[in-house]
């Protein structure tokens, strides 16, 4: 069989965009979110629901993982939130096992419910003051380690640069008891919640965008930041591959 030349080139160019629609077809249960100021797109898990990211600034900073100290507002007072993606509560805060001890006594468990979050945020180069503009050359790697500059948690992954697709992205990770704020009745204290928490951060068409993620079970972290991102026309890649560990107690 014979084809003719424009036969052949129409052949070749629908071959070639079914690659490319099959490329961009985002994962099972995952939700699209796209901004073209940005020119980025993302496929996050689709029980996710979008928040408003007004909620998480007070005083004009970041309450980064509900966490309000003043050391901490001084690291976030620069970012921008972009999309707030939150875990909706769909059953009671807690609930309690009860098992029976070695001992003949009922030992009673009580587990939280999962809560999770994927905040995005964008650093604004205005809000920062000449000098630290013009002398600083760790801003995205110090964007990702707020992480660990949490009061109450630690690291449990050396930070790391590597790519995501083409574009070079800065990781790191922590785990601990954030302290929420306190009540103005101290008699009832605020208890420190476990949260594990992941910065990734990087330098896009010039913007200086981080993604924090947090979650209080490490599989939900681990299955949240496989959240899948599109830089430009590029393949969408999960923004963290691997899987998290946890730190020894």
């Amino acid at each position: 069989m014979t084809f003719a030349p424009r036969t052949l080139v129409t052949t070749f160019v629908l071959a070639a965009l079914s690659l490319i629609a099959a490329a961009q077809t985002p994962a099972p249960n995952t939700t699209g979110w796209e901004s073209e100021a940005l020119k980025l797109r993302l496929f996050y898990p689709s029980d996710l629901v979008k928040g408003d990211p007004e909620k998480i600034l007070h005083d004009g900073h970041l309450t980064l993982f509900n966490v309000d100290n003043p050391k901490l507002a001084a690291e976030t007072h620069c970012l921008r939130p972009a999309l707030l993606l939150e875990l909706p509560q769909s059953g009671p805060a807690q609930t309690t096992e009860t098992q029976p001890a070695e001992d003949g006594a009922t030992r009673v468990t009580v587990k939280p419910a999962v809560t999770a979050s994927i905040l995005l945020a964008e650093l604004d180069i205005d809000c920062l003051n000449a000098e630290h503009e013009s002398s600083s050359t760790t801003l995205l790697s110090d964007l990702a380690e707020i992480v660990i500059k949490v009061p109450g948690m630690k690291s449990i992954a050396q930070p790391a640069w590597y790519n995501v697709g083409w574009q070079k992205v800065h990781m790191a990770a922590s785990q601990g008891q954030a302290q929420p704020p306190q009540p103005p009745d101290s008699k009832n204290p605020a208890v420190p919640q476990s949260l594990y928490a992941m910065g990734i951060s990087t330098n896009w068409n010039s913007h200086l965008l981080v993604w924090y993620f947090s979650s209080n079970n490490i599989d939900t972290l681990n299955r949240i930041t496989k959240t899948t991102v599109r830089f430009g026309r590029a393949e969408a890649a999960p923004l963290y591959p691997l899987a998290m560990g946890t730190a020894a107690p």
